[in-house]
């Protein structure tokens, strides 16, 4: 089992992380600056407020659901975490920091229900944990040349782990059964279609606004983009923030037409 450990990302600010003792980097401070500093989920018109309600697919250790709580106390939040020892940071998180209304559930989300999936856990780069590990080989030589093969190879033991999926429609019905969805954030390492197609028609018309990480693979930014027009929404994409293009990360900010 893997050790969850305390984390400072800032002053008198610490996170609970399932990370490795003594890795290279710590993967929670670029997240932490990505979300606190850089406001990377407000940006482009992206609008929450007191009363909105939130689903947090790919919560991960909940830096994202803490930032929601601490701008917008009275926002509702349903998150999703899949890998069981990030799950665990991700409730120790909630508690330490006082983040109420957050519905947690350790399940990822796709097109249909299926009962057990295997998904693939890295010790010491959680946040790229994923479904599809054979995508991570992307820019890879890269960042062989930045640190070395063996260091490369000890960043990237993965260990397998099986988790529920969802569709996120079906977990609408008990969460918010009406009424808008007011942020959809995915974040969810090469499964983001997958979560958009478990949306029904119906549920799709109550998102108001969606932030989606993309790792453009075969087409999935263009797939991404013709989902999000066909339901009605104006597109910005921009690349993600801190990380070379060979990765090809965009960043899709989607609003509602008005």
């Amino acid at each position: 089992m893997t050790d969850i450990r305390s984390v400072q990302v800032a002053d008198g600010v610490s996170v609970l992380v399932p990370q490795t003792e003594g890795a290279l980097f710590s993967e929670v401070d670029f997240i932490y600056n990505e979300i606190f500093f850089e406001r990377t989920y407000l940006k482009h018109g992206i609008t929450l407020s007191d009363s909105s309600r939130v689903v947090d697919a790919g919560a991960n250790v909940g830096l994202f659901s803490l930032f929601v709580k601490q701008e917008f106390p009275g926002a509702k939040i349903l998150a999703f975490e899949p890998i069981p020892a990030i799950h665990r940071a991700l409730l120790g998180n909630l508690d330490e920091h006082g983040a109420k209304d957050v519905e947690v559930h350790r399940a990822a989300l796709g097109r249909r229900h299926e009962d057990e999936v295997r998904f693939t856990f890295y010790p010491a780069l959680p946040g790229n944990s994923t479904r599809y590990p054979e995508q991570k080989s992307v820019g890879q030589e890269l960042t062989v040349e930045q640190i070395g093969q063996d260091a490369v190879d000890s960043i990237m033991a993965g260990v397998e782990v099986a988790a529920e999926v969802h569709r996120l429609s079906d977990m609408l019905r008990d969460w918010a059964p009406e009424g808008p969805i007011d942020l959809l954030k995915i974040d969810v390492e090469g499964a983001e279609l997958e979560v958009m197609e478990g949306l029904d028609a119906t549920d799709w018309q109550r998102v108001q606004q969606a932030v989606i990480e993309v790792q453009d693979l075969d087409g999935r930014l263009d797939a991404v983009l013709a989902v999000l027009d066909a339901q009605g929404f104006d597109v910005t994409v921009e690349g993600a923030a801190n990380l070379p293009e060979v990765f090809r990360y965009s960043m899709v900010f989607a609003r509602r037409g008005h």
